[in-house]
């Protein structure tokens, strides 16, 4: 559960052991633990991912391409870095952040987060991640195509009206200004040993991820309906901190995720470094007694 709480960076003083919802499991445990497996994953070549396959499969299984050859996206260089993200979106644009240990956001200018981000791990006094950077309407936004397929099926550029888009100047995700659901391209960058606890996107919501540069770590869980009601649980019970969800349920799988693949999944993670990623608005349907 990642909770409402924000503070500015400059502000954020407060001691760990004084914020409610410090994590207290040993995540290398859980890392190196035989109990997650990956025969979730389905492993396929990009020029097979079409409109037709996801018309006849549905977005069912978290799929992974190890090539990016008959997708149709277009990344960056591999040295992109963080300081260039900065320049393509501005030093001041404000960024959430997350507290790693806490699961708490706070707010940093791109500028300060570029500054933490090259400052040597013995010296950071806390983990922060950046999960959220939307980066649609900015110069960024040129540099990166989602895969072809993604494009077809999203409700956003197939049924939003097409005017109101149009209309869209704002390259924050401030809701006032905000005139469709700009959800389709992100920026996630993050420092070794940072983890995103487990949670569903909008309503179930799949997603593209491409990792420019390191690696990322997934825990899936199969939305069945009794992992359904253990995860509502979960959330209910305030205890995220101190109970990692992969132990309760049933079954779930854990896969390492490298630097230059591509993954279509609906999901829950952790990560190092930086990636791409966007969250289509599609709606297939799910395996027979999923629901979300």
């Amino acid at each position: 559960k990642r909770t409402g709480t924000r503070r500015r960076y400059q502000d954020d003083g407060i001691s760990d052991d004084e914020i409610e919802g410090k994590r207290s499991f040993d995540l290398e445990e859980k890392l190196q633990s035989d109990r997650y497996n990956s025969d979730l994953v389905k492993i396929m070549d990009g020029k097979d991912f079409t409109l037709e396959y996801i018309q006849r499969e549905g977005l069912r299984d978290p799929i992974i391409f190890k090539k990016a050859d008959g997708l149709g996206i277009k990344m960056p260089d591999p040295d992109f870095s963080v300081s260039d993200v900065k320049l393509f979106i501005g030093s001041r644009r404000m960024v959430d952040v997350m507290d790693v240990n806490t699961q708490k956001g706070i707010e940093m200018s791109m500028g300060q987060w570029r500054r933490y981000y090259e400052t040597p791990p013995s010296e950071r006094e806390k983990l922060y991640n950046v999960i959220s950077l939307e980066f649609s309407h900015t110069k960024l936004e040129h540099l990166v195509k989602r895969p072809t397929s993604v494009d077809m099926i999203d409700w956003v550029d197939n049924m939003w009206p097409r005017h109101l888009k149009e209309r869209q100047r704002d390259s924050t995700n401030a809701i006032i200004e905000m005139q469709y659901p700009k959800v389709q391209k992100y920026c996630l960058m993050s420092v070794e040993g940072c983890f995103t606890d487990f949670h569903i996107d909008f309503g179930g919501t799949s997603v593209w991820y491409h990792i420019l540069r390191g690696r990322k770590v997934f825990w899936l869980i199969p939305p069945t309906p009794q992992n359904l009601e253990l995860y509502e649980n979960w959330v209910l019970s305030g205890k995220q901190g101190d109970i990692f969800l992969g132990d309760k349920v049933t079954i779930s799988f854990l896969f390492f995720f490298l630097s230059q693949q591509k993954l279509l999944e609906e999901h829950a993670n952790d990560n190092p470094k930086l990636s791409y990623t966007g969250k289509p608005i599609v709606k297939w349907p799910k395996r027979v007694g999923y629901t979300l």
